[in-house]
């Protein structure tokens, strides 16, 4: 317990206590009860700096004043009235140790503002430079622990203290007696656990401050950062000025003027980071004339002299004592409101508002114990990184759950989306289809309209003039007459031909016309084709052959090939018709059936006077003949082959022609096949 020594009051009745300059230890030993702290009655001699060669002289220094320790020397009643807080001065003590008393160390406090320091007679320390005026006098705080080796049963300390840079005075701070590894050992732990304190605010700034550069809009994360950072540097200039283990000879001004800066700077920041945890329960208007105060109180500190500036904390304790209440009243409110984080704000804010307050009372000489703010700002500082972790921890945990919910909807998106990019491909395509029948249904009516427009002209003006002829009379013998009715019936029977093929071709075109279709294989096929043409070619005085190829395996002939035979045979009419048409009497056409493993192909072979290879590639164009006007006087429509090629698209089936002029043409069409089931699950079959 010995790191909280010089923290509370001590008890008269169990420690020995200084009266009228002396103070006797009696039964009270240092090894066993523990370092003494020497308070009580010192003598004091007001202006006047005294040396043991005086106080203990011939003659006495006068007058002599009782003064209590710890306390500083401010309103002392001397002969010139109440001391006011610059000034010069002598303590004195004498302590009577027991008959053999240990190697003893003294604790010097923080003894405002220089000192020097006499044992036995013996000048053993000093801070600073103690004077009689501003002008001789220089400020400075040095942590000192001296070795006492006593030589009798009296131990005299004589200090001497001036003071013209602050508004206290003296030594408001016990002087603590004890053992010399008391002594160590209560230092060490003391500065050991200020180090500690000032350490984690540091580190603590850091990483709040890092996490608010890396997500500016963490401001709460600045705020407490930068209150840890006013907190800790504070803390180094106060208590056991832990700053001065570093740097000995630290500017006394200097360090007072830091020393204030962050405690003004401390009390907005700290009520700025509770606005940003409870907005609703602190008034932004009422930080702000914090800060406006705290600013004026920085300035002042920064350019007004010594020890003037010293003043400024009295008027801001009550701005900071306001500010506390302020600050509970918010927190209050959040708890009663339910606020996330409220509980532990107020458990941590609590504890460090009653020792923040505990420490301004002691250090305007109002409450006998003081230096708590550090074990205060522990518990607030716990519990405000509480917060901050569950906030961030709950922020975590929401940002993974939305993380999975967001996973799981992608998955239920990704299926989403197939199924619609499936149902509007299904869309799509019925569109194309759709569209794709309708630009064959206006193609058609285009070259319905077209054809019919221009190969229906002829024959009608060839009616017309017929017709005329006989009306005017000039055609006047029946027999002539009759020939005329004749070639009437003739043209109007083309006419009828004409018509019904073009609309068969457009029903076509348009996808309009109905098929039945079924399957039947090649062996039915080639039987079926190959009687079906012989007696009319035969007729004509053409010669006729047919022929069944099979290509790879016989198995072939048990191909299926889906169709309608009527317009298959339509096909077949066409093309061997056509073939009839332009081969000489004698001469030969051939059916050939093709098989293989993929397709049936189909082709009609003449010798008669060939195609032209400029009109090749039109043949299948309807109406399209050598005689570019288009005449139907030869008897054809020149439809035949646009049909064929139409209803060979329609099973899915290609048609082409081929041919060297004297030498005779081949048309061919080709059908899809498909191989029965068993020749397909056959090893090392292919469909």
């Amino acid at each position: 317990m010995s790191i909280l020594a010089g923290c509370g009051i001590q008890d008269p009745s169990s420690k020995p206590q200084a009266v009228q300059g002396q103070l006797e230890l009696g039964d009270y030993q240092l090894e066993q009860d523990g370092p003494l702290e020497l308070n009580g009655e010192w003598s004091f001699y007001w202006k006047q700096l005294l040396t043991p060669d005086q106080l203990n002289g011939s003659e006495p220094a006068s007058p002599e004043t009782l003064i209590s320790l710890p306390g500083s020397w401010n309103g002392l009643e001397t002969g010139e009235g109440p001391a006011s807080g610059t000034g010069f001065g002598t303590y004195h003590l004498r302590v009577h140790l027991q008959d053999q008393a240990p190697q003893l160390g003294i604790k010097l406090p923080y003894i405002r503002t220089a000192y020097r320091l006499w044992v036995d007679g013996k000048e053993v320390a000093f801070s600073g430079k103690v004077g009689d005026s501003p002008d001789t006098a220089q400020s400075q705080y040095t942590l000192h622990r001296i070795e006492v080796n006593p030589t009798g049963p009296w131990l005299d300390l004589v200090i001497q203290v001036s003071n013209f840079d602050h508004r206290l005075g003296g030594i408001w701070n016990p002087i603590i007696l004890g053992t010399s590894d008391q002594i160590n050992t209560m230092n060490r732990n003391k500065v050991g656990l200020e180090l500690l304190v000032i350490g984690s605010l540091l580190a603590i700034w850091l990483h709040h401050v890092g996490l608010f550069v890396l997500r500016r809009k963490e401001k709460g994360s600045l705020y407490f950062g930068m209150f840890c950072f006013f907190i800790g540097v504070h803390a180094a200039f106060t208590g056991e000025g832990a700053i001065y283990c570093f740097f000995p000879k630290f500017n006394w001004l200097t360090a007072t003027r830091i020393e204030y800066t962050c405690l003004y700077l401390a009390v907005p920041t700290v009520l700025l980071f509770v606005y940003t945890l409870f907005p609703l329960e602190v008034n932004r208007k009422f930080i702000r004339w914090v800060q406006l105060i705290a600013a004026l109180f920085t300035l002042s500190t920064l350019v007004v002299p010594a020890p003037w500036f010293t003043y400024g904390p009295l008027g801001f304790d009550v701005l900071t004592l306001a500010g506390c209440v302020y600050l509970v009243v918010g927190l209050g409110r959040a708890l009663l409101r339910g606020r996330e984080g409220a509980l532990y704000a107020v458990a941590g804010f609590g504890a460090y508002v009653t020792t923040v307050s505990l420490d301004v009372l002691y250090y305007n000489q109002l409450a006998p114990v003081g230096d708590l703010s550090f074990y205060g700002l522990l518990g607030c500082v716990f519990m405000t990184g509480f917060i901050l972790s569950s906030k961030q921890t709950k922020a975590s945990m929401a940002v993974e759950t939305l993380s999975r919910q967001l996973r799981e909807l992608n998955i239920g998106l990704e299926a989403k989306i197939r199924e619609r990019t499936a149902e509007l491909e299904r869309i799509n395509s019925s569109l194309e289809k759709m569209n794709e029948d309708l630009a064959r249904m206006e193609t058609s009516r285009r070259h319905l309209l077209s054809n019919i427009s221009h190969d229906l002209g002829t024959p009608m003006t060839l009616i017309q003039g017929y017709v005329e002829a006989l009306i005017d009379g000039v055609v006047s013998q029946s027999e002539q007459q009759h020939k005329y009715l004749k070639l009437i019936h003739t043209r109007i029977t083309g006419l009828n031909r004409l018509i019904a093929d073009l609309f068969q071709l457009s029903k076509l075109e348009a996808r309009q016309l109905q098929f039945d279709i079924h399957p039947m294989s090649v062996e039915e096929f080639a039987r079926h084709f190959n009687e079906r043409y012989e007696l009319e070619v035969t007729g004509a005085g053409l010669r006729f052959a047919t022929e069944t190829h099979v290509l790879q395996s016989k198995e072939n002939l048990q191909g299926i090939v889906h169709m309608d035979v009527n317009r298959i045979d339509q096909v077949l009419t066409n093309i061997i018709y056509n073939a009839v048409k332009h081969t000489p009497e004698g001469g030969l056409i051939q059916l050939q059936i093709i098989v293989d493993r993929h397709s049936l192909v189909v082709q009609v072979q003449d010798s008669g006077s060939g195609i032209d290879p400029e009109d090749l590639p039109y043949i299948f164009d309807r109406f399209y003949k050598k005689d570019k006007s288009r005449n139907t006087s030869g008897g054809g429509s020149g439809l035949g082959l646009a049909i064929a090629k139409e209803i060979i698209d329609y099973h899915g089936g290609r048609i082409w022609a081929q041919s060297r002029m004297g030498q005779g043409a081949c048309l061919a069409f080709m059908l899809p096949l498909e191989l029965p089931t068993a020749d397909r699950l056959r090893p090392g079959s292919s469909a």
